[in-house]
């Protein structure tokens, strides 16, 4: 019975593993995006950041891209995540997931005029 359990367990794994949300940086013209992608139980459940609704594409398997100036205005969680919300309007539930972003991508750049280095 509790290998059963144990061989259930890691073919479930996996597939859960692929539906996780991610973050991305993707080229978007002359600018960067970031792209979140990831799953959700019905189509018509909304994805939101903050108080923010995003405009996703797809239906259960859904993405949504946006330029890095807007995401930088975004709330963002502790260790550099973002949390989101998947809202189901018809049910009035919410469920939230923690999405990890990029490293970097949402930092401001520094133009530096000079950079000195010395010995010691």
């Amino acid at each position: 019975m509790a290998l059963s359990l144990v061989c259930a367990l890691t073919m479930i794994a996996p597939a859960q593993a692929a539906r996780q949300t991610r973050a991305r940086l993707v080229s978007c013209g002359e600018n960067s995006c970031l792209r979140l992608s990831g799953y959700r139980a019905r189509a018509d459940m909304v994805v939101r950041i903050g108080e923010h609704d995003l405009a996703v594409e797809g239906d259960r398997s859904w993405q949504a891209t946006v330029p890095l100036d807007v995401a930088r205005a975004w709330p963002i969680a502790r260790n550099y995540a973002l949390r989101l919300a998947f809202v189901d309007p018809d049910a009035g539930t919410e469920r939230v997931e923690t999405v990890m972003l990029p490293p970097g991508s949402l930092g401001s750049r520094t133009e530096i005029a000079s950079l000195v280095i010395s010995a010691r």
